[in-house]
């Protein structure tokens, strides 16, 4: 059993509740605390799925030319090569499961996150954060996309 590692990711903290060396690289299951107004950057896995259970909050998806509004005990499946982008568009911040199948993601969020103990900023990540993303991204097999 490995100890919960809480890391800053593109403004949004993350623990790494169980991790691809726990179950045979099959799958990470991640918790993402997000904070009001903050958005992923539109973007693609090539190596995963992601399945995604809101905890709490109020999380907006936007694939496929579609938006989907999320709130507490709603799932949405993210197919590996769909683009998408996720956001929290509440008052309060948003909090979700994320389970990726294969492994992998965890990975790419601890070599581009930032570890630490504290929340999250409630703030979009900086040109600085995006920098980290871009550099690693290709590597992990997440391909960033332009701005929709």
């Amino acid at each position: 059993m490995h100890r919960n590692e809480t890391i800053t990711f593109a403004g949004t903290r993350v623990d790494i509740l169980v991790t691809g060396d726990e179950t045979g690289q099959q799958f990470s299951l991640l918790r993402i605390t997000n904070p009001p107004g903050v958005w992923t950057p539109p973007h693609r896995h090539l190596h995963e799925e992601e399945t995604i259970y809101v905890l709490s909050g109020q999380v907006q998806v936007e694939t496929g030319g579609e938006i989907r509004a999320l709130s507490k005990g709603d799932v949405v499946i993210l197919p590996r090569g769909q683009a998408h982008r996720l956001g929290n568009v509440g008052p309060e911040a948003a909090e979700a499961l994320v389970f990726c199948t294969p492994s992998g993601f965890e990975q790419f969020v601890r070599e581009a996150g930032q570890t630490g103990t504290t929340a999250a900023p409630a703030q979009a990540p900086d040109a600085e954060a995006l920098a980290r993303l871009g550099s690693l991204s290709t590597r992990f097999g997440i391909e960033l996309l332009p701005p929709t």
